[in-house]
């Protein structure tokens, strides 16, 4: 596989979602290959069933090789599941040099200390993202290297999972001959797709609706503030269907998709429903009011989540740049005027960004998390460009990588 190929695969709870791009120099990524399939074996965002998870791998990456015609041999790989989480974390340390000049070695010597704090033998850090430096007192430093002072100290994002779900991550992937370039939580590769820096600068949150989870993430002032994954997703709607209105999975499925809102009242109690249209193993009618009833509740559950993890913050309806949804559940009819409402901001559909080739294919909010793994592999390989947010760092990052996320967050 040619160094200048990138590949990003989005495992879901749903779906498989594989993407293979070009990247020149000087030029958008390009967008050859696009792999899809129906994710089994993998339940809230997390793998249960390594065999059935390697085969729905398997035929997403397939079909992202015949249409590129490309072999590939390694990705960046997203990990979900509200086994993940995000907590602060500060590092001290003394200046090393006599004359008080901060160096690249104690910028990694705070990082490190930063790092330093009990965590159980079953978890381990996914990302650890510094937010701000502080030199003898005076905080908002982004970049300290060269500045003078005696103490230096880091207040860090630290995000970690667990240990058994990133080791199935990794043995299914290993065991399909793809090396995993990176694992990269699928609510921060989403919102490298979709969100621009200023939005990041005024105040954010991505909401990623999936199959099995809904991811949170919320920047401020370039930073990324929290992360969270509520343990609900559009697989509770369509099981809410099937229960509420006695009709299989597959069918309720189906009349979610095709006849679903998220506003009950734009719908009259007249409009039904003929199942046999649907699926004709099925006789009779339902109410189309009922049904998008059942899923304005669970929305609305989930969004009360939303606000809930918003409020452990400070930002309940408090961010300037709105919600931007993405994901699966994004295009479900008139959810963003019921976002509103429920959050009481801005509400829009985020669309990936910055990318050439088949577009018409990735225009679409399912596809911003894999995406986000092409901008996350591109950084990965190439020194950051102008219009590019570099990749937050992690444990094996170099501090000249630090540096350069740094600048490319400064206002």
């Amino acid at each position: 596989m040619a160094n200048n190929i990138i590949v990003g695969i989005d495992i879901g709870s749903h779906s498989v979602y594989t993407v293979v791009a070009q990247k020149k120099e000087d030029i958008l990524p390009q967008i050859i290959g696009i792999g899809f399939s129906r994710a089994s074996g993998v339940r809230r965002g997390v793998i249960v069933d390594i065999e059935e998870a390697m085969q729905s791998i398997s035929e997403s990456v397939q079909a992202a090789e015949r249409m590129a015609g490309v072999k590939i041999e390694k990705a960046i790989v997203s990990i979900g599941g509200s086994h993940a989480f995000s907590s602060q974390s500060r590092g001290v340390v003394a200046v090393s040099r006599a004359d008080g000049e901060i160096s690249a070695e104690d910028i990694d010597r705070v990082i490190g200390a930063a790092q330093t704090f009990s965590m159980p033998n079953n978890r381990e850090i996914l990302h650890v993202i510094p937010r701000e430096f502080i030199v003898d007192g005076e905080g908002n430093i982004k970049d300290p290297l060269g500045m003078k002072g005696v103490r230096l100290e880091a207040n860090t994002l630290i995000i970690n999972g667990a240990s058994p779900y990133t080791r199935n991550l990794s043995r299914c992937l290993n065991d399909l001959d793809i090396e995993v370039e990176s694992t990269v939580l699928d609510t921060l590769a989403a919102s490298k797709a979709v969100l621009t820096k200023r939005q990041k600068e005024l105040g954010v949150v991505c909401v990623d609706i999936g199959g099995g989870t809904t991811g949170v993430a919320v920047y401020e002032e370039g930073d990324l503030l929290h992360t969270s994954i509520v343990p609900l997703g559009g697989a509770h709607i369509t099981n809410d269907i099937a229960i509420g209105l006695r009709i299989p999975v597959e069918a309720a499925e189906s009349i979610k998709l095709e006849y679903g809102s998220a506003l009950a009242s734009e719908v009259t109690k007249k409009d039904f429903i003929d199942l046999s249209y649907i699926d004709n193993q099925e006789n009779g009618s339902i109410s189309r009011k009922e049904l998008c009833e059942i899923i304005e509740a669970r929305l609305s559950e989930i969004f009360d989540l939303v606000n809930k993890e918003l409020k452990k913050i400070g930002k309940e309806a408090f961010l300037p740049g709105g919600v931007v949804l993405v994901g699966g559940g994004a295009k479900t009819p008139h959810i963003v005027d019921f976002a509103k409402q429920k959050m009481r901001l801005p509400v829009q559909i985020g669309f990936p960004r910055e990318v050439e080739g088949i577009v018409e294919r990735v225009d679409d909010p399912v596809y911003a998390t894999v995406l986000g793994l092409v901008f996350w592999g591109i950084d990965l390989r190439y020194e950051v460009k102008e219009g590019f947010i570099p990749q937050i760092p992690s444990l094996n990052n170099s501090v000249r990588q630090l540096r350069r996320w740094f600048k490319a967050f400064m206002p």
